[in-house]
């Protein structure tokens, strides 16, 4: 029984870092990016010929999910790593910040 709600617990987590603002943008511009690349390399023929369909919208749509879906579960999972990391660890390895004496 502890283990299920242990793994409901760290579901809602990841649920939680997936559509997080910051993973959101992110994965947004990096199918932006990739999207667009990978459907010339995978439709080009079709592109070319203009022949578009419902079923190249669906295959293009499918397309800018990938690479949307591999930055927004990589993202979740550094947010949870960066979670479950000691505190001293990640104290010691985040960069310094300037504390000013001046109001």
């Amino acid at each position: 029984m502890a283990t299920q709600s242990r793994q409901s617990g760290s579901i809602r987590r990841f649920l939680h870092h997936w559509f997080r603002r910051e993973t959101v943008a992110r994965a947004l511009k990096v199918a932006g990016v990739v999207g667009p690349i990978l459907t010339v390399i995978n439709q080009y023929d079709v592109l070319l010929r203009l022949d578009f369909s419902p079923r190249l919208f669906a295959k293009i749509l499918l397309t800018f999910l990938v690479p949307y879906s591999v930055s927004s579960f990589s993202s979740a999972r550094a947010y949870m790593d960066s979670e479950n990391r000691p505190t001293s660890f990640r104290t010691q390895n985040e960069p310094q910040r300037a504390h000013s004496s001046q109001a």
